[in-house]
């Protein structure tokens, strides 16, 4: 019997990183939309399907799809026989790397890597890219690509409505980061909003089980009267951030759960994802660089130039996110909604 496969990125066995379990549930809730009774068989990416029936081909749900080198190795093992595959939809496409430029988009892929990323576009489709760069990178290698944004940015409820925000007494969460790095700028990035906002609640946040770097920050921050949310693990744990007005980190999917939500955030960008997204059209409004190309290393003024920001933001009412959200609402519209339905159709006669 033929099997929808839904392979979902969340390490629930390692760092429980709950953007990639926000990931996972806006495509199920994408699908649910279209197919309430859809019910897939969920696996984590890096399982090999070896063990599903080879009586039949198989429809395989890829959202956040890793086109770094290896996928088709290590991150992705998929089925032996790629014959196997009935149907593969891969969307939200991630790219990973840990410094934030430009060239890091344009690393060599090996050549395993590429004939399996050349022969999965030709016969299942294009892959849907989360960012611009992303798009490039595989366009450089003659892979067909699209564009279509983070599929985390999606919430239909919330498609087209408006900004919400305040502009004094905000309750503000920081999102930590991934990278040892930048440990002590993120301890100035909180010193610097404690300063600036005195009255204002200010709390930190992990997205993945606590490690020592946490621990050293999770410290010094509680010795600023700072307390910690751990939402790491059930995608459900981000509803406390319904609870806050701003979003202040490093965090892409803290960053990106604001915006979904309707809500100013500034992004301090530590990584190719999160660059990735600051060099998108209208998404690289709130995205501070956290990295000095010329220093090699963490850009100490970075939280200066975030805290300025947001000021700014502040004494203009916000309204410089208008246009990311309008950039939502037209990625909803011109690719999400269309190739959704689209999807749907195909899996329901398959």
């Amino acid at each position: 019997m033929k099997q929808n496969i839904f392979l979902t990125t969340f390490p629930a066995h390692k760092s429980q990183n709950v953007g990639d379990a926000l990931i996972a549930d806006s495509t199920l809730r994408l699908i649910r939309a279209r197919w309430p009774e859809f019910v897939p068989a969920i696996q984590f990416r890096g399982n090999l399907l070896d063990g599903f029936t080879k009586r039949s081909r198989h429809n395989v749900i890829a959202p956040g799809f890793s086109v770094s080198n290896g996928t088709s190795v290590e991150i992705y093992p998929l089925f032996s026989d790629l014959d196997r595959i009935s149907k593969f939809f891969a969307f939200g496409c991630s790219y990973q790397h840990p410094i934030p430029e430009h060239d890091s988009f344009e690393l060599p892929y090996d050549q395993e890597t590429l004939v399996f990323l050349r022969s999965m576009a030709e016969q299942h489709g294009p892959f849907f890219c989360r960012d611009r760069l992303i798009e490039g990178r595989l366009k450089s290698q003659n892979i067909p690509s699209d564009f279509s944004g983070d599929l985390a940015l999606f919430s239909e409820e919330k498609i087209g409505r408006d900004l919400g925000y305040k502009l004094d007494d905000l309750k503000i969460v920081v999102s930590l980061q991934h990278h040892t790095r930048y440990l002590e700028q993120s301890i100035i990035l909180l010193k610097e909003l404690k300063k600036e906002f005195p009255n204002s609640q200010i709390d930190i946040s992990l997205h993945s089980v606590p490690k020592d770097l946490y621990k050293v920050i999770t410290r010094r921050a509680s010795e600023l009267s700072i307390d910690c949310l751990h939402l790491y693990g059930d995608v459900n744990k981000l509803s406390a951030y319904e609870h806050y007005d701003l979003h202040v980190g490093y965090r892409l999917h803290a960053h990106i759960c604001f915006l979904r939500n309707r809500k100013p955030s500034i992004l301090l960008v530590e990584d190719a994802r999160s660059f990735g997204f600051s060099n998108t059209s209208d998404l690289s409004h709130g995205c501070i660089q956290a990295w000095s190309a010329a220093e090699r290393d963490a850009d100490m003024d970075a939280p200066d130039r975030a805290v300025a920001f947001l000021r700014s933001q502040i004494d203009e009412k916000f309204a410089g996110y208008n246009k990311t959200l309008s950039f939502i609402d037209q990625i909803y519209h011109e690719k999400v909604a269309p190739y959704f339905d689209d999807m749907v159709e195909k899996l329901r006669t398959s």
